[in-house]
């Protein structure tokens, strides 16, 4: 069975100290609900060379496990990432 990386390039909206908060703690809420079927290995601030704040690596066996959670992933934090690139790769 293959494994699915995801790299997830991400860009921040500005946020004012109340809101950087409210992140932080709905971050510490997602990763208490955070899915086995989807392995998060690293999440990285900067990604130079690049238009993206940062990046977050994941892995999966499921392409629809990784499908089903994005779309609850992406509904939490759509409020303070307004845009993200993702790159798929198959791992050796």
């Amino acid at each position: 069975m293959p494994t699915y990386v995801f790299l997830i390039f991400y860009k921040l909206k500005q946020l004012t100290d109340e809101e950087e908060e409210r992140a932080r703690r709905e971050w510490e809420d997602i990763m208490e609900e955070w899915p086995p079927e989807v392995r998060l290995i690293g999440v990285y601030d900067h990604a130079w060379g690049t238009d993206y704040n940062g990046l977050i690596i994941m892995e999966s066996e499921s392409m629809d496990a990784f499908t089903r959670f994005w779309k609850w992933f992406r509904d939490k934090i759509r409020w303070y990432v307004p845009e993200t690139k993702t790159v798929i790769a198959l791992k050796r």
